[in-house]
């Protein structure tokens, strides 16, 4: 029988990061609370590109870089995390869209 303290996880290291984006999600304004509760969705440090935090967004739609709601997110974790790598994964495609929250503000100062 498969035993979850043999798995190599700490208990404390997930209770640790739900609690940090439960925080970070209570940062968002509600529409983009709502729209990131209909994906899938995950923070790694040190993942993304030179080392900074990757952020994995699994979207049920299509995910369009200029969205409203996808740029409000990458404004909000660049200021509460700093710089971050979005991968984003939409139902149309099975891979995934890489772009840094940076480029995704540059996009919708350009709007």
């Amino acid at each position: 029988m498969f035993n979850p303290a043999d798995s190599g996880y700490s208990w404390q290291a997930l209770l640790s990061q739900y609690q940090t984006l439960t925080e970070f999600k209570g940062w968002l304004p509600e529409a983009v609370g709502n729209w990131l509760d209909t994906c899938e969705w995950t923070l790694t440090a040190q993942a993304g590109e030179g080392g900074i935090p990757l952020m994995v967004l699994r979207c049920p739609g299509r995910v369009r870089l200029r969205h409203p709601l996808l740029l409000q997110l990458a404004e909000v974790a660049q200021i509460y995390w700093g710089p971050l790598d979005f991968s984003l994964f939409s139902g149309e495609a099975t891979t995934p869209v890489r772009v840094l929250s940076t480029t995704l503000l540059d996009l919708g100062h350009r709007l």
